[in-house]
């Protein structure tokens, strides 16, 4: 199968912008290359349009809805599937924060299943985002990320964590005031068993909203693949520049991933490996009908999440898209929604006195650890620090 995939949002690494608050991808695919296939049906319906391709950005909503109902027989003659993903670019930084600060790997202060338990670690994002972040904070910690020198951001990174630390009493209970504030101190105070700075600039990238998204929009694909059983030759992207390299080193790393499969607790058994075999392949000049129709799909699912009207053939072109895709919506609502359904799930669910007891055992246990852990470490950093003196 074929995938044309492309954006709309990139700021890059600038994730801060106010006229950019998201950041959009779409992704359109069918298993006979599209381009080759579809091409001259393509060329008419731009014909039609009166423009020489297809961009919806230039042609406006007039000609869009012109040509939709055409779009639309073409997408059902393809039988093609969809991939959207909606990414808001506040939640991102928020999430980088609590990876940042409160992976229990890294920092030992932090209670295993606090971050390591899918659906605790997103209820510390939404706390932490809502009662100890501030704007300065969330650029500090971006900052810290994307620094070009590792002076810059090891200061950055310690002046974020003494921020959170001064507003951990804002949280609304004990036990998170708790938390962030040991998780905070102890990152003053060990800086040195982080991994926050790289030298290499893909690698920096790696934390853009086009990095996050595409990484979405491959697990996309190939479900989409494992469905039609059938394998993804290519993978058609919108040229960027700034991040190609980036998105290149990420395909390069899951098509070449280990198939083990692997168990997180509170999410569903995976395998890093996704779309093996595929080629990824960045257009600029040459135009692809595949990437013009998915441009004008992006164009649309845009206008309806940012409240502008489309017209009834658009509207009847995006609901085939809908019933023929799937949806990933990284945002504190779209996010907040599925934590929400899944905590009443859990506080729905009986619990008898045997699973209470295995509870507060693994809740203790759990407490042991981190407390030998953290002693362990600061011995080793004593006695390092007497072997240098």
């Amino acid at each position: 199968m074929y995938a044309y995939v492309d954006e709309t949002g990139n700021t890059g690494n600038r994730i801060f912008d106010l006229d950019q608050p998201l950041f959009i991808t779409a992704a359109m695919m069918t298993r006979a290359n599209f381009d080759a296939v579809q091409k001259a049906a393509v060329t008419a319906i731009a014909k039609k349009a009166g423009v020489q391709e297809l961009h919806a950005n230039e042609m406006g909503i007039a000609k869009v809805e012109e040509i939709a109902g055409d779009l639309l027989k073409l997408a059902k003659v393809a039988q093609a599937r969809f991939f959207l993903s909606r990414l808001e670019k506040r939640y991102l930084g928020a999430t980088k924060v609590i990876d940042t600060y409160f992976d229990s790997g890294e920092n030992l202060a932090v209670p295993w299943q606090a971050y390591s338990i899918r659906h605790l670690r997103l209820l510390l994002v939404f706390k932490v985002a809502t009662y100890v972040l501030t704007d300065d904070i969330a650029h500090t910690v971006w900052d810290c990320l994307t620094a070009k020198k590792e002076g810059t951001s090891l200061a950055r990174f310690i002046e974020g964590a003494k921020a959170m630390l001064a507003r951990a009493h804002n949280l609304p209970d004990a036990r998170s005031q708790q938390i962030v504030s040991e998780a905070m101190q102890w990152a003053i105070e060990n800086p040195e068993n982080f991994s926050f700075h790289t030298k290499n600039k893909a690698l920096r990238f790696s934390h853009s909203p086009n990095h996050v998204a595409f990484s979405a929009l491959v697990i996309g694909i190939d479900e989409a693949s494992n469905t039609w059983k059938s394998p993804v030759r290519e993978i058609v992207h919108d040229r960027q520049m700034e991040l190609e390299e980036t998105l290149r080193y990420h395909h390069e790393i899951v098509t070449n991933a280990s198939d083990q499969v692997l168990h997180w607790p509170g999410d569903p058994p995976m395998s890093m490996r996704r779309v093996p075999g595929s080629v990824l392949r960045m257009v600029t000049n040459q135009p692809s009908p595949g990437l013009q129709v998915i441009d004008v799909i992006l164009w649309l699912f845009k206008r309806t999440l940012t409240d502008h009207d489309i017209g009834p053939e658009s509207a009847r072109l995006l609901q085939q898209v809908f019933r023929r895709g799937k949806q990933n919506d990284l945002s504190f609502a779209g996010v907040g929604n599925q934590v929400k359904a899944a905590m009443q799930m859990i506080n729905d669910a009986p619990l008898g006195d045997d699973q209470l007891e295995f509870g507060r055992n693994f809740v203790a246990k759990s407490e042991e650890r981190r407390q030998a852990a953290m002693k362990a470490y600061g011995a080793e950093k004593a006695r390092g620090q007497e072997a240098a003196d």
